[in-house]
């Protein structure tokens, strides 16, 4: 059943799940570094398969690290209901995903078009569904890339959650950074209108990236955790959250935005609620 009252909420609690994690080097100010996955401590850095090009599905089962335990609820739903979280003087921000999909594979110097046809997602999009609302594909860089400059014309083909064909993405913050580092994590824009992925059917980098591995991956947001100052902290409760509600199989990571070239230690625990 649906918790709809406070008092739900309360008798729902689960014990807090810790997170903390050491500080990383990153490319640079304002380019989202996936602390979550490449840094040392808790969780365990993210060490994927060799999925191939369509890729494979991420579940708290899952044995690739990178991810907060979560535990399905014996009955009902399950919802983050509290996050707390410290971070020192060079990150302004967390932000919370649910880990869908990831690929391997990736040829770094083919300019052309690489076919994905990405396999289908779990039933974890903003609705529960597998159609895509609320999904979005990132670029992440498992291991350093050494292009010289910046590459503003890697595009993916992907099929929009309406499910429709055809739709070209095209990645943000400017393109992939020259000489992007481990962790380096990139969104791409989505076309006017869309509302999220469904699959993807190919990606063109444009450029060649020289040399490195980079993966693509399809996440669900979560929550956003935003710092009005250096080496703070803040306690959001489930009415500041939003109360997201968390599907069976979540797998929960997240990535930090730096203000320099260093992601600053970050630790806090998150709880879930069941009901």
């Amino acid at each position: 059943m649906t918790i709809t009252t406070e008092d739900g909420i309360l008798a729902g609690f689960q014990p807090p799940v810790p997170f903390f994690k050491a500080s990383t080097t990153n490319k640079a100010a304002g380019i989202p570094q996936a602390v979550g996955f490449a840094a040392t401590g808790y969780p365990a850095i993210f060490t994927p398969a060799s999925p191939g090009l369509s890729g494979t599905t991420v579940s708290n089962t899952s044995t690739t690290g990178g991810f907060l335990p979560f535990t399905n609820p014996s009955s009902g739903n399950a919802y983050l209901a509290k996050l707390g979280a410290c971070v020192g003087v060079t990150t302004i921000g967390l932000d919370f995903f649910d880990f869908l999909w990831y690929n391997s594979g990736i040829a770094v110097t083919t300019t052309s078009a690489q076919t994905i046809n990405s396999v289908t997602l779990p039933s974890r999009d903003a609705n529960g569904t597998t159609n895509g609302v609320g999904v979005t594909a990132w670029l992440y860089c498992q291991l350093a890339t050494t292009n010289s400059s910046t590459i503003s014309n890697t595009t993916i083909s992907y099929t929009n959650a309406a499910g429709i064909a055809g739709s070209i993405g095209t990645l943000g913050l400017g393109g992939w950074p020259a000489t992007a580092t481990a962790g380096t994590f990139v969104p791409f824009n989505l076309q006017v209108g869309d509302t999220g992925v469904q699959s993807i059917q190919s990606i063109t980098l444009g450029t060649s990236y020289v040399s490195g591995t980079i993966n693509l991956m399809l996440i669900r947001d979560i929550t956003y955790v935003g710092f009005v100052s250096a080496s703070s902290g803040m306690t959001l409760d489930w009415a500041q959250l939003g109360f997201p509600q968390l599907y069976n199989g979540s797998a929960l990571s997240f990535w930090a935005m730096p203000t320099s070239t260093t992601v600053s230690i970050v630790n806090g625990h998150v709880c879930y609620a069941w009901g």
